[in-house]
């Protein structure tokens, strides 16, 4: 497998290769300190498998950064890592194409259970909340059919009146299931509720 590291810091992009290097296979290492020189190995390289990026670049934005990758190589599942754990960046990426987001701060067996989730097709979020609350468990999130389809749109930022139109409901039906999906889900916000569901796999009819 081919995999583009791009992180500023060559310590950390070394760390990298040795946990990748645990996934079976033969690997090929691409490495990039910024954008600039991640976009031009993603555009000589058109069969890389997997691309780990670092959100705190010295010439762009992570998040800016990853539209452009996601441009030259739209096929190419691209993870965030980030010692920022805030819950709207989170989101912010996965809303902008990012399979997974892996704080700098997991340990090495949670990264690569990250990494195989993502290579297998699936998105990887971090399983304990904003503020280190953990996450309701799967049996406590048991929504009805509509709150689903609620929820499904509520993670592409979408405003009640948006749902309502989307769904030909009422804009107080809409507050009243979003209500209670940030009860089932035991989150305090729109966002937090977004980004449990795509752990669910929500987002993408599951």
């Amino acid at each position: 497998m081919k995999f583009l590291l791009v992180d500023d810091h060559a310590l950390l992009r070394h760390g990298l290769r040795l946990l990748l290097d645990r996934l079976s296979g033969g690997h090929v290492f691409l490495e990039a300190g910024n954008c600039a020189e991640a976009f031009a190995a993603a555009s000589v390289h058109g069969d890389i498998d997997l691309i780990l990026l670092d959100l705190a670049l010295p010439d762009l934005n992570g998040l800016d950064g990853l539209v452009r990758l996601r441009e030259i190589c739209p096929t190419t599942p691209v993870v965030l890592m980030s010692a920022n754990e805030n819950s709207h960046i989170i989101l912010d990426g996965l809303r902008r194409g990012a399979q997974g987001f892996i704080p700098k701060s997991s340990s090495l067996d949670v990264m690569a259970r990250a990494l195989q989730v993502v290579l297998a097709g699936g998105v990887y979020v971090p399983t304990a909340g904003v503020e280190g609350r953990a996450e309701p468990s799967p049996e406590n999130r048991t929504l009805t059919a509509r709150q689903r389809e609620v929820l499904a749109l509520l993670v592409k930022d979408m405003s009640n009146k948006e749902i309502a139109r989307a769904l030909d409901m009422r804009v107080n039906t809409v507050r009243v299931h979003v209500a209670a999906i940030l009860k089932i889900l035991d989150v305090e916000n729109r966002n937090d509720a977004a980004r449990v569901a795509l752990g669910m796999g929500v987002a993408d009819g599951g």
